[in-house]
């Protein structure tokens, strides 16, 4: 029988981590005022590692959405800053012994601030380096294990039971033709942040039987993806 986490209790937010998001958010609304472009763009990304054994896991493409303000500073340096979200997940089954299976869907909101450099200045080609703060804001598991013919199967919306904020670095290639874009990105999660927050307390696997447990929350992953987009001011 299916069991679902439905217990859902109060988030308790590190009061520096919220303080620093909210500084994010502050800087990005200031930033849209005096901003001269805005981009938007929608892609897919795909993510890998993430203290996770890929030989079982099947790694799905996941759908993104960004906005983006571009301001010159001088020359052809640019400081970029926005709002994107960003999904991420895996699948995965193991046959060997016990039989399990483990699917994971989790979709973040982020923050990067970034440097651009304008290459040779003329608006066709841009590079982009910079830190990108994650907010998760969904995380569903779904994972089952059978034993001695006993099948245990749970699901449920595990995103109170973890961390919701994690730093990251963002590195971006962009092609310009007119007012469309197209690029391609990378996302690397700094590794030694904890995902897993009181999740053991609430899942009815423990470690040894959890694969998302037994990765540390699916933690450590970095993202690869693309996203075709046009300037609209």
């Amino acid at each position: 029988m299916r069991k679902s986490i439905l217990k859902i209790e109060p988030i308790i937010f590190k009061r520096n981590a919220l303080l620093a998001f909210a500084f994010l958010l502050l800087a990005t609304c200031r930033q849209t005022q005096a901003q001269s472009r805005v981009f938007v763009s929608f892609g897919g990304t795909t993510s890998i590692g993430g203290n996770f054994s890929t030989f079982f896991a099947t790694v799905p493409t996941c759908w993104s959405a960004d906005v983006e303000w571009d301001k010159k500073i001088i020359g052809s340096l640019h400081v970029v800053s926005g709002l994107s979200t960003i999904g991420v997940g895996y699948s995965a089954s193991e046959d060997l012994f016990t039989p399990s299976d483990s699917e994971y869907k989790a979709r973040y909101l982020a923050v990067p601030i970034m440097a651009r450099w304008n290459v040779s200045n003329r608006n066709f080609m841009y590079v982009d380096l910079g830190i990108n703060t994650l907010y998760l804001a969904e995380a569903h598991l779904h994972e089952s294990k059978s034993k001695f013919g006993t099948l245990r199967d749970y699901e449920g919306n595990i995103a109170p039971y973890l961390n919701r904020f994690y730093q990251s670095a963002k590195f971006q290639f962009t092609f310009a033709v007119n007012r469309f874009t197209g690029s391609i990105f990378m996302i690397f999660q700094f590794k030694g942040q904890d995902t897993i927050n009181n999740l053991p307390d609430h899942w009815g696997l423990n470690a040894q039987q959890s694969t998302f447990l037994n990765s540390n929350g699916y933690s450590d992953f970095f993202l690869g993806g693309f996203k075709l987009g046009c300037r609209i001011r």
